[in-house]
């Protein structure tokens, strides 16, 4: 447990003897130690202060099941599915018209595709908002090809005013059909994984060919495609001439005044320099071996030049990944990363499959970067034991790759990933690595952090699997189907968890909204315990009262708790909801977003060899009036900057009164020591609009007249900066 922690919520641990997450086994070790109950007590005294809501809030309880066998871990696919390559025939077509998708049971037809891989790992950003007109694209092709999909390209659809109507009568220009049956859709060239974003009163979309990254645009809304799409050159052979290390796999957001940030890796083994220079440098090329790197690139006009290109981000290098070993491949690869932006900070993502996940954060516009990993290295004590035929076999809950990234308008940096338990070996540095075998879905959890309360926090387990089954289950006992075949038909979306697919949005208040795609207990393809099961989309949401603490709502099931489909969900009428895509932001009190729907479980391309067939499938738009839905917090998380034994002794209240304000407020401190402090009041947009000097502190109660009369009405941040802890609340004004 890091030493930065503060927990104000008592864990029940699981009858397991193993642990979910290595936050259960170093608590219940603390809270053991007799030298430590000072410190418990001082948790107690500050739990005391918290709302009655807020303390009946508890952590998920996630524990592998007591005296459970586990198979052994099955090696995860080695090659994604090659950017460019056609697919192998699949199975014979259902009797369906390719020109006819049954749209989900929810939302407005927007497009179909019988392309149904969206992404290998974290979700697009596939939908861009100005105002009220609203772009969406996806990966489509029209017809049934028989797995070689040779018309593969990008579709599109487009709403000038997506606030106007309700969901399903939102005047979408191209209809229900997208762009269908455009050949390669709005490119020029057989493409896929497009992004699109808002730049300069341009739509401008990205995909890639295989061979580069290519990008078209027009103004938003009306006018012709460009024509060729524009090859961007710096793509192509990025790891030095003739190394056929080509951009694929893009992401791509819009930052400050007509900027554009985009990612992608390498379709080809390319090795990346270990220091903050650009990949085409052959001098330095071969130090880092790892596969599939992440490299980025800005341009500050809408994409008409740029002046960063292929830049490695600081610590994206097999030393921080992958630990240094010498001996293991280190990969990144196609998806396994995320990038997103508000004004002018900027934020990237990436890890491999187990390896430490590293995060770059900019807040001048992709100038400079500041990087760390904020998951691994892992320890003894992130190890949990999974017993076997074989006996115990350690492993770690980690990242899956599916991960998403959103940022508030006072600069925080929110990260989402859904998760595996992976098998792991011990180096002799002490630390544990991934094997390439996991378990699937053994342990199903939704992980989160922030770079704000949870700075110094490892990612936390916030949501886990749905506990209501349909009322008449595919199979009884009901529970999520396990598929005994192949690896194959038991992880239909190749490693890619039972919870997962996050796509996250943000409203003027700091609050965030994910969207993401979890597997329904009692769902199953073949109405059996060992078919796939289908999956739902699910809806929560994250408030931060201050005071360094994060409320987790309890999730809603879209279909059933906000659409009150029949029958408990989608999932439950044998309907299937992946690869969800939202706007960053709250729009007009909404969340927008996409979604792709069929009737059949997984896709037809991971992995190879699945049994899932070619079928239409429906690209479906849906927005979700967020005022209107209540998250009763479930779960509360505390994290704090200093130590544990600094926040205890020193901190007993803080609050402020009145709270909301129409001008002045009160800050009342109660210390339990002496300390220095200073009070700094922020907007929203992280701007400072109030600072109280550097002060002396007295043990007991102290008030701090804050004056907010001359500020506008809003939601404003106080922090408390001590020598010794720092914490923070929130104070609305109006």
């Amino acid at each position: 447990m890091s030493p930065s922690r503060i927990r104000i919520r008592l864990v029940t641990l699981g009858t397991s003897r193993y642990s979910a997450w290595p936050f259960f086994q170093s608590l219940h070790t603390f809270l053991l130690t007799p030298v430590n109950k000072k410190f418990l007590l001082g948790l107690l005294a500050l739990a005391a202060a918290h709302s009655s809501a807020e303390a009946q809030s508890r952590r998920p309880r996630l524990t592998l099941p007591a005296g459970k066998i586990f198979n052994a871990p099955v090696r995860r696919p080695v090659m994604l599915t090659a950017p460019d390559a056609p697919g192998p025939v699949r199975q014979a077509v259902p009797a369906r018209s390719p020109q006819a998708p049954n749209p989900a049971s929810f939302g407005q037809l927007i497009g179909q595709t019988t392309y149904d891989l969206q992404t290998n790992r974290a979700t697009a950003n596939r939908m861009a908002m100005t105002g009220t007109a609203l772009s969406a694209v996806w990966t489509q092709t029209c017809n049934l090809s028989g797995g070689t999909w040779a018309n593969r390209g990008a579709g599109y659809n487009f709403a000038a005013d997506a606030n106007a109507t309700a969901v399903p009568s939102v005047p979408f220009a191209n209809g229900t059909t997208g762009n269908c049956p455009t050949s390669f859709g709005l490119t020029s060239m057989r493409t896929g994984w497009p992004e699109v974003v808002h730049s300069n009163g341009n739509e401008v979309v990205f995909a890639h060919s295989g061979t580069s990254t290519v990008m078209t645009r027009r103004t938003a809304g009306s006018g012709a495609w460009l024509n060729p799409s524009t090859v961007l050159p710096f793509s192509q052979n990025i790891d030095g001439p003739g190394s056929a290390a080509n951009g694929t796999w893009p992401r791509a957001v819009a930052g400050a005044a007509n900027t554009i940030h985009l990612i992608y890796t390498s379709s080809i083994s390319g090795n990346v320099d270990q220091a903050q220079n650009p990949v085409g440098n052959p001098a330095t090329t071969q130090q880092a071996g790892i596969v599939g790197p992440v490299v980025y690139s800005r341009s500050q006009d809408g994409g008409l030049t740029w002046d960063l290109q292929n830049q490695v981000p600081p610590m994206f290098t097999r030393e921080f990944i992958g630990n240094g070993t010498n001996t293991d491949t280190i990969s990144i690869g196609g998806d396994s990363y995320a990038i997103a932006a508000n004004g002018q900070n900027v934020a990237i993502s990436a890890g491999s499959f187990g390896d430490n996940t590293m995060l770059a954060t900019s807040s001048d516009n992709g100038s400079t970067w500041t990087s760390m990993r904020i998951a691994g290295p892992f320890t003894d004590a992130d190890t949990i034991g999974v017993q076997t035929a074989n006996g115990r076999t350690p492993a770690i809950l980690a990242s899956d790759g599916s991960m998403a990234l959103v940022i508030d308008n006072a600069g925080t940096t929110h990260w989402f990933s859904g998760s595996q338990l992976m098998e792991v070996r011990r180096l002799a540095s002490g630390n544990w690595v991934p094997t390439g075998s996991y378990f699937p879905d053994a342990l199903p959890a939704m992980l989160y952090w922030n770079n704000r309360e949870l700075m110094r926090n490892k990612p936390e387990i916030i949501i886990e699997l749905d506990s209501l089954c349909p009322s008449t289950p595919a199979f009884t006992p009901c529970g999520l189907a396990r598929a005994d075949g192949t690896v194959q038909s038991r992880q239909p979306y190749n490693v890619t968890g039972p919870i997962s697919m996050p796509t996250a949005a943000v409203d003027a208040n700091g609050d965030v909204y994910v969207i993401y795609a979890a597997g329904r207990l009692g769902t199953s393809n073949t109405g059996a315990e060992d078919g796939q099961y289908l999956r739902d989309l699910y809806l929560n949401k994250l408030t931060f009262p201050g005071n360094m603490m994060v409320n987790v709502g309890v999730q809603k099931n879209i279909s059933r708790d906000i659409y009150n489909i029949a029958d408990g969900a989608a999932a439950a009428n044998n309907e299937e909801s992946v690869y969800p895509s939202a706007v960053h932001m709250i729009m007009g009190g909404k969340m927008h977003y996409q979604f792709m729907s069929d009737f059949e479980p997984g896709n037809a391309l991971q992995p190879t060899g699945a049994a899932d067939p070619e079928v239409e499938n429906a690209v479906m738009y849906d927005n979700i009036t967020v005022a209107n839905h209540t998250f009763p917090v479930g779960l509360t998380i505390t994290g704090v900057t200093g130590t544990r034994e600094d926040a205890a002794n020193y901190v007993a209240g803080v609050s402020a009164a009145p709270n909301p304000t129409t001008g002045r407020t009160t800050l009342h401190l109660n210390l339990k020591q002496n300390a220095t402090a200073a009070i700094v009041v922020r907007n929203v947009l992280g701007q400072e609009v109030l600072r109280v000097p550097v002060s002396a502190l007295n043990a007991g109660q102290n008030t701090v007249d804050l004056d907010l009369s001359n500020q506008a009405s809003g939601v404003y941040f106080y922090t408390v900066a001590a020598d010794k802890f720092t914490l923070t609340q929130r104070v609305v004004k109006q």
